[in-house]
């Protein structure tokens, strides 16, 4: 994005926090390699109907890049980070176990539902798709084999 190209990225994880679908880049799931090849295809074809296609999503990259994660945004936010950090750590009495505990809750509180909605793996079999031994345990997020 930061070289004007359009980008094409996961619409999983932190690609789809940084790229507004359609205006800066574009999401595709990379667990669905066909309707992936037709939206990278479908660009190059509206590309070459319309030449200033190309140069709107790649200004519109380059904008969101300028508005959200430059050197100075990012300084800045740490700066403002630290800053909370250092008036928490010294008004607060907590011990490195409850701190702990209480970093472990905003995590959870963040991250669980978001767990929720990452695909299993499958496997292809003679009779069709059949789940793998992976499966997703929605009571505390993470993976069993």
């Amino acid at each position: 994005m930061t070289c004007g190209l359009p980008t094409f990225a996961t619409c999983n994880g932190g690609p789809a926090e940084i790229i507004v679908d359609g205006v800066s880049g574009f999401h595709i799931d990379p667990y669905h390699g066909v309707s992936a090849t037709e939206r990278i295809a479908d660009f190059f074809e509206k590309c070459k109907t319309d030449p200033s296609h190309w140069e709107k999503i790649s200004n519109g990259g380059l904008q969101r890049i300028y508005e959200k994660y430059t050197w100075q945004i990012y300084a800045d936010k740490l700066m403002t980070l630290s800053g909370v950090y250092g008036f928490w750590k010294y008004v607060s009495k907590l011990e490195r176990r409850e701190t702990r505990r209480y970093l472990e809750m905003f995590y959870s509180l963040k991250y669980r539902n978001l767990v929720k909605t990452v695909p299993l793996a499958v496997e292809e079999s003679v009779n069709g798709i059949e789940e793998k031994s992976t499966e997703l345990l929605a009571t505390n997020g993470t993976t069993a084999h």
